[in-house]
């Protein structure tokens, strides 16, 4: 029998939604090629894996689901109640892939996942479970709302990381504040791993035209930030948008999904705003592909207007000036590290009131494009050489 001491050990990574999302994919992708080897991933949807070839590059392990037996959900609920652990369900969750202490570290690669509520859970209890089982963790590319660091239990999860990689100031700076100081000094600020993801030339959809075509990414996520008082209000400024690229320019405007997850799939309003325009010739879809592919297709842009965080990262790691329609620190934090301030580079979802606003931003987006270019030709290669930072802080926090 083998020593597992005795065997070189690869990196594990969790919280991995699946490749539909495909700017997870891209974290996964540009991760391994940072760090080398052939990581292990911990997936929610391996077969979405399967289907962009990402287990050519690492070992793809699927989440055991309990979620669909109400025995086991009762029964992990009655742990988390009594004793305030939820490593329990994610020890169930994992089991494929123990044992653990094969792992040199279990890197937490969901990005946003401490913006929101709904992830709390599962985080804090696998932080609980590889605690046991003394595997060192890292929080890697990640944005937290500062808002949520006013909260002991989360303070006390982002706690257990042996060490957290921002991908933006504003995260690293409510990190840095806002927990103790002998985990604070173990917090980094580096960028997106996916600014280094590779793209792949593939071929371009039926009526795209080379110097003239203008990207769109709408998420149906951005609606759920929608102004109560304003109802119908964002759709309404991409009608607007569209319109007056169609009636004003010669632009062929190229509808991009990145992401066709079962729960939040772009295809939906894509496909709203292409059967609205199809019969001008000039709307087109780009298809569901992998993520270095959409990376191609996005650098082909003229411009880039994107609601996905990954979708922004292509286009800015390719040159492509593009507006942000952001609703959350990640969008504007990025905005302000690359270009000192998020003004005129993101547009908040909650400050569109009239239908016009987006298009007035885009405006302003075109009046500045060449500015905006010059600024990522200047800046994007060192953010990139910067990515290789992570492995070496993974090595130095072993």
């Amino acid at each position: 029998m083998t020593d597992s001491s005795s065997v070189s050990k690869e990196y594990l990574m969790y919280m991995h939604a699946g490749s539909a999302n495909h700017g997870c994919e891209a974290i996964v992708r540009s991760l391994t090629g940072i760090l080398g080897g052939r990581p292990t991933v911990i997936s929610n949807n391996p077969d979405e894996d399967e289907s962009v070839d990402l287990g050519r590059i690492c070992d793809v392990i699927p989440v055991r689901r309990y979620e669909d037996s109400m025995m086991l959900k009762a029964r992990f609920y009655a742990h988390r109640r009594l004793t305030g652990r939820a490593d329990a369900q994610m020890g169930y969750a994992y089991r494929h892939a123990a044992p653990f202490d094969r792992y040199r570290m279990a890197l937490s690669i969901g990005g946003d996942n401490y913006c929101y509520d709904d992830a709390l859970v599962n985080l804090r209890g696998a932080n609980q479970l590889f605690a046991k089982y003394g595997i060192p963790t890292s929080l890697v590319g990640c944005s937290v709302e500062p808002a949520l660091m006013k909260r002991p239990d989360v303070v006390e999860d982002l706690s257990l990381y042996s060490c957290i990689i921002a991908r933006e100031t504003d995260s690293y700076r409510a990190l840095r504040e806002g927990l103790p100081a002998k985990c604070s000094d173990h917090v980094y600020l580096l960028p997106d791993p996916a600014f280094a993801l590779n793209k792949r030339e593939c071929k371009l959809p039926d009526g795209f035209r080379e110097g003239h075509t203008v990207g769109i990414n709408i998420s149906p996520m951005i609606l759920n930030y929608e102004s109560p008082d304003a109802p119908g209000i964002i759709i309404d400024n991409y009608k607007h948008l569209i319109e007056t690229i169609l009636s004003e320019t010669c632009d062929v405007i190229m509808l991009i999904p990145h992401v066709v997850t079962r729960y939040s799939d772009d295809r939906v309003p894509v496909r709203a705003l292409y059967d609205m325009y199809a019969d001008t010739g000039r709307v087109i879809i780009a298809p569901d592909s992998t993520a270095e592919e959409l990376k191609y297709m996005i650098s082909r842009c003229r411009l880039l207007i994107a609601a996905r965080t990954h979708a922004s990262i292509a286009a800015y790691s390719t040159y492509v000036p593009t507006l942000v329609v952001g609703y959350s620190v990640k969008a504007m934090g990025i905005a302000n590290d690359l270009f000192g301030s998020y003004e005129g580079y993101v547009c908040p979802v909650q400050d569109l009131h009239v239908k016009s606003d987006l298009t007035d931003a885009y405006m302003d987006l075109e009046a500045h494009a060449d500015e905006q270019r010059d600024i990522l030709k200047e800046r994007i290669p060192e953010w990139i050489k910067r990515t290789s930072g992570i492995a070496d802080i993974l090595k130095n926090e072993l």
